[in-house]
């Protein structure tokens, strides 16, 4: 009598496990510039101070040992409260294919609003870039994997 009841419960944990999945936003280090592969990858320069307000799309990017050329178009001051913003989960999964890099505010005085440019690391505060928070989603989809299986055997004792 219970097992269409544990069948259905382990069928619905499986299909939440499966949309369980956190991201966050971690730090990139500059060494790794060079080895991104930027085929899928969108990247933006943020000004650090104003990062909300003041940002730039990176086109054409070619990251050298200690710098990176490309082609940059500021964006809007919506669009770049859109960048630099995530206000939830759904806005976290749609960023993580953006990377974004920090100017030194001084850096970014001299910048125009369109310009190819060439920027030493050197001159970038931090480059950040949104992944999966595994210890988050593994441990959620577990408890949620759990939770009904548990459930199901407190039921049947009765």
């Amino acid at each position: 009598m219970l097992q269409p009841v544990f069948r259905a419960a382990f069928l619905l944990s499986v299909c939440f496990f499966c949309s369980c999945i956190f991201y966050q936003r971690y730090p990139l280090a500059y060494s790794r510039l060079p080895k991104i592969n930027t085929t899928n990858l969108t990247f933006y320069l943020l000004d650090a101070a104003h990062p909300r307000t003041r940002v730039w799309h990176l086109s054409e990017a070619e990251f050298l040992k200690d710098k990176m050329t490309g082609f940059l178009v500021k964006l809007d001051e919506q669009d770049a409260t859109e960048v630099a913003v995530v206000h939830n989960r759904r806005d976290a999964r749609y960023s993580r294919d953006e990377v974004l890099m920090f100017v030194k505010p001084k850096f970014v005085l001299d910048m125009a609003d369109t310009a190819t440019v060439t920027i030493p690391y050197t001159q970038l505060e931090k480059v950040e870039v949104y992944e999966v928070n595994a210890g988050k989603s593994v441990g959620v989809s577990l408890f949620m994997i759990f939770v009904p299986i548990v459930g199901v055997g407190i039921i049947s004792d009765y």
